[in-house]
Formats: C-alpha cells, sequence, structure tokens
C-alpha cells in the first residue's frame, strides 16, 4: 500500500497555476512514496518548460507509463527519455499502430505516435514492457492492460481509424489506466478513458476485488456524451462513493460542468501545475 501520493500535472489543456503553459495533451508525475512515475508525456511543447517553471527534475524516474498511442500522450516522450532515462517503460503493442482522425475531407489526420517518439522508443526496445494485461509497475502502482468494452454505449467506433483512408476503425485496445493502492484506497488515473469511464472502474473494481475508489483523475472523453451517457457515468462515479473527481484534458466543458453540478466539492480543478496529494 502506497502511504504517500503525489500527482503533479506537467501537461493539460488548460493552466492551474500562473506562469505554466497549456497544449492539448496530458503528462503527469506520479510520486508513490519513493517511486517516481511518469504518466503520459502531452504533445510535448510544453513539458519542459513547465518542468523548468515548476522546478521539478524528471530524474531520477522508475518509469514511464502511456495510457495509449495517440500524439497528445507521447509526443513529448522522446524529451522525457533524455530528461529522466527510467529503467522500463510500459506500453501497449497496439499503441504503436498508425492512428488517424477522420475529417470530412482528406487528407485524413495522422493521430498515432509521432515519428521522434517512435525512433526514440526503437532505441531503448530493451526497457519496454508490453501491456496487453494487468501489469505491476511497481509495489502498489499498476496499469489495467485492456479495458474490456462491456458496456456498448462506450464504444469509439466512428471517430478514430488505423488507416489513412479511415475506412478500418481502431477499437483503441491500447487504451489503459493507472491504478495506485493506497492506504486510503484506490487512485484511478487515465489518459483519456477511451474504453468508457464505465468500463474502466468495472474493470478496475474487477482486477482490485473491491468496488469502491477513492480517486478518479485524468481525460475522462466525455466531450460528445449524451446527457443520458453523463448520467449514466455519474452513476458509475457515486456507487463506487468516489471522494476525490480531478477530470481534465478532454472531459469536455459540459461533462465537466455536470459533474460539478452533481458532485459539488469532489471535483477539483486542475491543470498544468496543479498537484493532488494523497497522504
Amino acid at each position: 500500500m502506497i502511504k504517500r501520493l503525489r500527482i503533479t500535472v506537467l501537461a493539460d489543456n488548460s493552466v492551474g497555476s500562473p506562469d505554466l503553459l497549456a497544449e492539448h495533451g496530458l503528462s503527469m508525475l506520479i510520486e508513490a512514496d519513493d517511486r517516481r512515475i511518469l504518466f503520459d508525456t502531452g504533445q510535448g511543447r510544453v513539458l519542459r518548460d513547465n518542468l523548468a517553471a515548476l522546478g521539478v527534475c524528471l530524474a531520477p524516474l522508475d518509469a514511464i507509463v502511456l495510457s495509449h498511442g495517440h500524439y497528445d500522450h507521447t509526443g513529448g516522450l522522446s524529451a522525457a527519455l533524455q530528461e529522466g532515462s527510467p529503467s522500463i517503460i510500459f506500453v501497449h503493442p497496439a499503441a504503436l499502430n498508425q492512428k488517424y482522425a477522420k475529417r470530412e475531407h482528406p487528407p485524413h489526420r495522422s493521430i498515432g505516435i509521432p515519428g521522434p517518439s517512435l525512433e526514440a522508443l526503437n532505441r531503448v526496445q530493451e526497457r519496454i514492457v508490453c501491456t496487453r494485461s494487468a501489469t505491476e509497475v511497481a509495489p502498489g502502482v499498476w496499469c489495467t492492460g485492456e479495458i474490456p468494452r462491456v458496456h456498448a454505449a462506450e464504444q469509439t467506433e466512428g471517430y478514430f481509424f488505423l488507416d489513412v483512408d479511415c475506412r478500418e476503425p481502431d477499437p483503441l485496445v491500447d487504451d489503459q489506466a493507472l491504478v495506485v493502492e493506497t492506504t486510503r484506497g484506490l487512485v484511478v488515473i487515465a489518459g483519456c478513458a477511451h474504453s468508457g469511464v464505465i468500463n474502466t472502474l468495472d474493470h478496475v473494481s474487477k482486477l482490485a476485488g473491491r468496488d469502491e475508489i477513492l480517486a478518479l483523475a485524468g481525460g475522462l472523453h466525455l466531450g460528445r456524451a449524451s446527457y443520458k451517457q453523463l448520467e449514466e457515468a455519474g452513476n458509475a462515479i457515486g456507487r463506487r462513493n468516489i471522494q476525490v473527481l480531478a477530470p481534465c484534458h478532454c472531459t469536455g466543458m459540459g461533462a465537466h460542468a455536470y459533474l460539478r453540478g452533481r458532485f459539488h466539492s469532489r471535483v477539483q480543478e486542475v491543470g498544468s501545475g496543479s498537484i493532488l496529494t494523497m497522504d
């Protein structure tokens, strides 16, 4: 069990502290007792500047965990490897696939891991651990691996593709969350929750063998959610008596407003530079 947990948001769509920069992306430094884990790396445009502004050095870094293979979570990987040089990198093999977002008129947009980040990964192949299933990152910290899509309403088909012509849907099996088992309860950290909030929480509960979850932070990908889908996600959060909600990145303004209206003071405003602590 982790006694001291500190989460520093290094990159996000908004800023939570003066003199910090924002970008469409997510990166968080997870300090769990004496272990330091980088969860995602953002696009890479603000990572180094924000580290300097915060006075944070990535080294020593025990591990990097990539939530999935989109550019806004992996673009800063080359810089992160130079700054922190972790002994191990956790990534689902499908994250390395080409990925596209469909435009109304071609050419469609490439949204996969950028070339410099892929090259950086190739240089450290011996340090990569593939996470198809739940995998321990450090004592008391693990990533979920693939998250089963049980709730059909949370499917992502139609938005993301594996081919340049956008004919082959990307099921995003590489989507995974990070879980920290603290003495106060489970903390779930999502990159984008492409598998869906309900599916993610259900899978974590099944793996952990308990339903109650202390905190949920990160991108929740509810920007296009209907009111009914927001209600269902809210019900899943409520059932687990989640006490700390820190939605950011791709959650969406409407979803953020819904969560704030329903869960009030449990919702924390976060952005680049924000720090969450759970001791």
